[in-house]
């Protein structure tokens, strides 16, 4: 077409001329492929193309995009937003093919039928918000929502698109997504579950979690359900915290039990928090935490707090008893406090090996008892097992001996040892069992207050422990002695000092193994055989006695503690002689009106002797306050008398006190004539020692000492009635 004005519309023969057509020739147009006349495709030369006036106006001002369409697809009008939009100027776009120009290939088929669609009366797609996809000058695609609404009918038809760029709300939305996908993803890995309900009750969201933690499916949760399935003792107190809470803008925080599907009780720790919605409604967020073994934790740990007051009251109470066996017995009472213990032991390792119970707190069937030792196979393997505390867990299976199979039957389930001991050396073990079957990690808990335990048990039992096994020691030679008579009793004579005649002798022990006397009754009373000991040497010196010389006294040292058996009738009857009691110095005397009684109860007559004068404090205070016949002077005065004025004085003293208490000296350990004549000179009556005599067995004394043999019996009225 030429020397025509105005734009030419590409591909339609067309130009555009004050909105007047013309053309060279006859025009032929072809709609949605067929041929039309031009007037079916445009409207007539004269006809107005757009809109005009203040439609024109508003055309232009719309915030949407507005594209104007003939029944054929060809843009007729554009207006600025659509300019923005598309990036297409007005005079590009009027005169092209809709979908040509911003349809992507993709959809331009589906385009050109719904368009045919709509020309023959089906427009089952106008007046309504699609969302698809546009194409911009630049060539890329980007989201649009496009309305159409058709204008005219029949040939005049024509359609008007409204088109709104979403591309930021399509950016928007993705973000959205992806943070809604984030949050959700965050949401089913948090340790809770999360939820959001309406103010009122009715539940928007809650996390898959609540399946896995409460047993139901997020499909089936409601407010009505958790409502129902809290605790009957937390629902009034829960449901006022959320009243309270949903009226706050402040967080808060719920804590209640509520039952899971399969009917087990959790603790539950409800974080929640008012939120504003964008539509301005409010709603409810929280987070439902399971603290249940978070609590049971704390309650544990409150518990062991309990525990560990307990302890240390209780270790503050222990103190060593009179024996072993009672320390022991307060030892188990306090450890029997600790929860879920059932019965406890201390059991000691014994030198022979045995392991034995000395005090528990055991079932009346147990399989062991106190004071009896355990199987030689379970002590052997409580001593091996005794570097450090363990933990037995006693299951069926672990064993078929009976000592065993026993404790299983009495349902013994676990139990815990801790060795005490000092010095590298492991004395025994504190013991502690459960009935409970509450774990090794209740157990486990046991063990620093069973250490504590066990370390006051050593502290206390130890010492006697270690006391007692050297008694034993002691006591093992003492006994054999005593069962196989394993002494001779020995004599050695009393003589008067001026006439050095024998007037008496004093009855001694030796023992075939060599030991001396004085320790040896200082170990019997150690282990507790002093007085059997005295006694049975008492006897044996007695028997002995009857062999001796006639007339002469004979003097038995005896310990205050042997007096009330000395009273028994028989014990000391038909011995033919006047008896003489020493009283030694080996065992203090405490109740000196108790031995005076004892005295008074021996039916024979006896005299009493103080050993040891002069050596100390107690043998004065035995003087005065017994009274006694005769006093010995100790072997340490005597020794060198004849050459030290000291002794002499001392000695001299004794004499004047002698006379005016009207009692006899005896001097001991006179070993020299002139220790002898000194004491004579001093005027001491008799006298013994190695000068007139050693001990000996009856049948090796001599008859006479010196060149005579004494006849008298006690030459200063030992004779009369004695003195007790």
């Amino acid at each position: 077409m030429r020397g025509i004005a105005g734009g030419v519309y590409r591909g339609t023969g067309l130009v555009r001329r004050s909105h007047t057509f013309s053309g060279r020739g006859p025009l032929r147009c072809e709609a949605m492929g067929q041929p039309m006349p031009l007037s079916a495709a445009q409207p007539s030369r004269t006809a107005s193309f757009g809109p005009s006036g203040v439609v024109a106006e508003l055309f232009d001002a719309a915030l949407d995009a507005v594209v104007l369409i003939n029944r054929s697809g060809f843009i007729t009008a554009w207006n600025r937003r659509a300019e923005e939009t598309f990036g297409f100027t007005s005079d590009a776009a009027v005169g092209r093919r809709l979908s040509d120009l911003i349809i992507p290939k993709a959809h331009r088929l589906q385009h050109e039928r719904g368009l045919r669609r709509a020309n023959q009366g089906n427009p089952h797609l106008l007046g309504q918000r699609l969302r698809l996809s546009a194409v911009h000058s630049d060539g890329y695609e980007f989201p649009v929502e496009l309305t159409i609404i058709a204008l005219g009918a029949g040939d005049q038809r024509s359609y008007a698109g409204f088109v709104r760029d979403l591309t930021r709300e399509t950016a928007a939305e993705a973000a959205r997504n992806e943070a809604e996908i984030r949050y959700r993803s965050l949401v089913e890995r948090l340790p809770g579950i999360a939820y959001v309900n309406e103010i009122g009750g009715e539940t928007r969201f809650v996390s898959p979690r609540v399946e896995a933690m409460l047993g139901h499916r997020p499909d089936e949760w409601s407010f009505e359900l958790w409502r129902d399935r809290l605790h009957s003792r937390d629902r009034a107190g829960v449901l006022s915290t959320l009243a309270a809470g949903e009226q706050s803008i402040e967080p808060f925080t719920m804590t209640y039990r509520i039952r899971t599907r399969d009917g087990r009780w959790l603790r539950i720790r409800d974080e929640a928090i008012v939120v504003q919605e964008p539509d301005g409604g409010r709603s409810v967020h929280g987070v439902m935490f399971d603290v249940t073994r978070e609590r049971a934790t704390e309650m544990e740990l409150r518990a062991s707090w309990r525990e560990r007051q307990q302890v240390v009251q209780s270790l503050h109470r222990l103190q060593a008893a009179d024996t072993p066996e009672e320390t022991a017995t307060a030892i188990c009472a306090e450890v029997g406090r600790i929860r879920h213990i059932d019965m406890v032991s201390v059991l000691v390792f014994e030198p022979d090996g045995s392991v034995v119970p000395i005090a528990g707190r055991l079932p009346p069937d147990a399989p062991v008892s106190v004071g009896h030792p355990l199987p030689a196979a379970r002590a052997a393997y409580l001593r091996e097992s005794a570097t450090g505390p363990w933990i037995d867990e006693w299951t069926p299976g672990r064993s078929d001996d009976d000592y065993t199979r026993r404790w299983l039957d009495m349902g013994l389930a676990s139990s815990a040892y801790v060795p005490f001991g000092a010095g590298g050396k492991v004395y025994g073990l504190l013991a502690a069992g459960t009935q409970a079957r509450v774990g090794v990690d209740a157990v486990t808990r046991w063990l620093p207050s069973l250490a504590e335990y066990a370390a006051v048990a050593g502290a206390l039992l130890i010492p006697a422990l270690t006391g007692r096994r050297a008694t034993a020691d002691l006591a093992s030679p003492i006994r054999r002695a005593i069962d196989e008579q394993a002494f001779v009793p020995h004599f050695q004579p009393v003589v008067e000092l001026e006439s050095r005649s024998i007037v008496g002798y004093e009855a001694l022990t030796r023992f075939h193994d060599g030991t001396p006397p004085e320790r040896r009754f200082a170990d019997a009373d150690q282990a507790g055989l002093g007085q059997e000991l005295e006694l049975a040497c008492l006897r044996a010196a007695i028997n002995a006695g009857t062999r001796l010389p006639a007339g002469r006294w004979l003097s038995l040292n005896v310990s205050h503690w042997l007096l009330s058996k000395l009273a028994e009738p028989g014990l000391l009857a038909d011995h033919g002689r006047p008896l003489v009691l020493e009283l030694t110095e080996r065992l203090e005397i405490r109740d000196y009106e108790t031995v005076r009684d004892d005295l008074r109860r021996i039916p024979e007559p006896v005299s009493v002797a103080v050993d040891d004068a002069g050596a100390g404090f107690a043998s004065l205070r035995h003087i005065i306050e017994l009274h006694p016949r005769y006093v010995k002077i100790d072997l340490r005065l005597v020794r060198g008398l004849d050459t030290d004025p000291a002794r002499q004085a001392m000695i001299a003293g004794m004499v004047y006190f002698s006379r005016q208490t009207d009692c006899v000296l005896i001097a001991e350990g006179i070993e020299t004539e002139a220790e002898r004549r000194a004491l004579r000179q001093l005027g001491v009556t008799f006298g013994q020692g190695y000068l007139f005599g050693a001990p000996a067995p009856v049948d090796e004394l001599p008859d006479v000492v010196a060149d005579r043999s004494a006849t008298a019996a006690d030459p200063a009225g030992a004779a009369r009635s004695p003195r007790r």
